[in-house]
């Protein structure tokens, strides 16, 4: 019996996060839309002198971030599709505009989440090379996923984050102090969630079932299932289960003293909210817990999800004094919860998006460069693609239903659009240097592709673009190097390396037999042959390993008894694009 969808007051599914901006800035036009890039800023006309606060991620979490824009918060947001990390380019674009007007450099916080490690990863690269000052700060303080490699996913303590450095940015603070305090603030603090109903994108049924009986406890804000399923309690009970791990996370004793925020996840109701701030009181009291400020509302939802989050900022005797400063110092952001009755004591019109079309200094496009390929390999380059691509979209089912089961079940989806966009490509692509056409693929995964799976394949491919720039041949050696390049990239910035559960999985797999077999073999098909037995192995290895990077090590191991996708996907196009040149040895 298929699910239903979920009702929701939307245009379309594909034009509600730009619907979405336009409902911002129509409500608040002291802001300023560039609706091309899903970018919102302040409106500026001369240089501030100060550090600029950028913030942003996945759309579908709102106020955050767009709604958390204003004087001693974020000075601009930039927005991806609804759960999905915003592409480079409108990362760098939104860079770009807030170093205008603000030569004391620009802060980006980012979530602790693979795609915007990536995305805003590249980012930084490119705004760096053109000169702009610019820093990226990782925040990730959630507990249930505190065990994984990379660390914990960032919550709604990213929202903290925000009122922190804003207030620092107003005050003048330079760039490198905000960054270390940034770093400071993310040691102590520390949230745990949980939910009642999973939430639906849109156009779609809920992502998972819950039962009427149960809760998910360590449910994220991308409508990712928790880490446990506890029978439903009462609001007491319930508190006490997530401050009870919160404040050992923290290690807290009595006499400390907290700054708490309840974040409702999208669906539960006002009335529940205060009932929750009545029973986190009660217990940091009776724990002998001083709390010192409490907020709650809608901060960094996950659409219509019923639930809620706790996130405690321990303020600790170094810095707690000028953090709690800091967090009372005033803000005009629409959607920061606090003010005056939190402390217990006592011409305006829309343009276009300016510049260039894509908003950079410069249009990121590489030049030839390298050692060239003959003609016939420049056309077997372009039919082993074109192979490529369609057998990608002839997986696009078994794909998606991999991810479904602990992801958001597009992963063939996104590899189809990467691949229709190729298939275009290569219908006028000249294909004569591996540097210019591998950067050119790079930067069809971060347009055309986008999320997670667009930073992972943009990153890697521009690594192994890089690599070709400075060759001399296009022996096997080459490729060979600009493969590791391109996986080292990706652990870089991903986090993840050989055995977490990911694509990286089928690549080293597949490298590693690609230099075994070179020093075995002088039959290229022999070699190629085992390159993609080694792949096909690899993939299917993932499906015994635990997860430990990527969205999959957010759920709980229950979710995870099948081959990664991305791992498959790999296998998918690596077969694909070898059978074509074994076909032409």
């Amino acid at each position: 019996m298929s699910k239903l969808i979920t009702k929701k007051v939307i245009n379309s599914p594909e034009t509600c996060v730009d619907d979405n901006l336009r409902g911002v800035v129509a409500l608040y036009p002291n802001l300023k839309l560039h609706p091309k890039h899903r970018v919102v800023t302040v409106r500026q006309n001369s240089d501030s002198k100060r550090v600029a606060v950028l913030g942003g991620g996945g759309s579908g979490h709102e106020p955050f971030a767009a709604g958390l824009i204003g004087s001693g918060m974020l000075d601009g947001a930039v927005a991806g599709g609804v759960f999905a990390s915003p592409p480079t380019g409108n990362v760098l674009y939104a860079i770009t505009q807030l170093y205008k007007y603000n030569s004391g450099g620009v802060l980006v916080l980012l979530g602790n989440y693979t795609g915007d490690r990536l995305n805003f990863g590249k980012a930084f690269e490119k705004a760096r090379v053109a000169g702009i000052k610019v820093e990226g700060f990782i925040l990730g303080e959630d507990v249930a996923s505190s065990h994984n490699k990379t660390g914990g996913r960032s919550m709604c303590g990213e929202v903290f984050l925000y009122k922190l450095c804003g207030s620092m940015a107003r005050r003048g603070y330079d760039l490198q102090t905000i960054h270390s305090m940034a770093g400071e603030v993310n040691k102590h603090m520390a949230t745990l969630g949980i939910c009642l109903t999973a939430c639906s994108l849109p156009g779609q049924p809920p992502l998972f079932e819950i039962a009427a009986d149960e809760m998910e406890i360590g449910a994220g804000v991308h409508g990712e299932a928790g880490v446990e399923k506890r029978k439903m309690g009462t609001a007491k009970e319930i508190v006490a289960i997530i401050l009870d791990q919160v404040t050992a996370h923290l290690k807290l004793e009595a006499g400390a003293r907290v700054a708490a925020m309840i974040n409702n996840m999208g669906g539960t109701s006002l009335m529940e909210m205060n009932i929750i701030a009545a029973e986190i009181k009660d217990y940091l009291v009776q724990k002998k817990i001083r709390l010192e400020r409490i907020f709650s509302g809608h901060l960094k939802t996950s659409l219509d999800m019923q639930g809620f989050q706790i996130c405690l900022l321990h303020l600790n005797d170094t810095h707690g004094d000028l953090w709690l400063e800091l967090i009372d110092l005033p803000t005009d952001a629409l959607g920061w919860v606090g003010g005056a009755m939190s402390v217990g004591e006592g011409e305006l019109e829309d343009g276009d998006d300016e510049d260039d079309e894509d908003g950079t200094l410069n249009d990121g496009k590489k030049k030839p460069s390298g050692p060239p390929l003959s003609a016939r390999a420049r056309e077997l380059a372009r039919s082993a693609l074109r192979a490529a691509c369609a057998e990608l979209a002839r997986r696009e089912q078994l794909l998606n239903t991999l991810d479904s089961g602990c992801g958001d079940g597009d992963c063939g989806i996104t590899l189809k659009n990467f691949a229709e966009a190729i298939k275009s490509y290569s219908e006028t692509a000249s294909f004569e240097y591996p540097s210019k056409f591998l950067w050119d693929l790079s930067e069809i995964a971060e347009t055309d592709m986008g999320g997670t799976s667009g930073g992972v394949y943009s990153l890697g491919l521009a690594a192994a673009a890089q690599e070709f720039m400075n060759a001399e041949t296009n022996n096997s050696e080459t490729w060979l190097s600009a493969w590791n390049s391109a996986m080292a990239a990706i652990t870089k910035y991903g986090g993840a390396e050989p055995g977490d559960r990911t694509m990286l999985d089928t690549l080293h797999a597949a490298a590693t037999a690609f230099k075994e077999a070179l020093s075995e073999s002088n039959s290229m098909k022999i070699v190629l042959e085992k390159v993609i037995e080694a792949a096909d192995k690899g993939a299917k290895a993932t499906a015994n390993m635990v997860a430990r990077a990527g969205r999959a090590s957010y759920v709980a191991s229950v979710y995870t008894h099948d081959e990664d996708a991305g791992a498959r996907a790999a296998a998918v196009w690596i077969e694909a694009i070898l059978r074509t040149i074994i076909e032409h040895c």
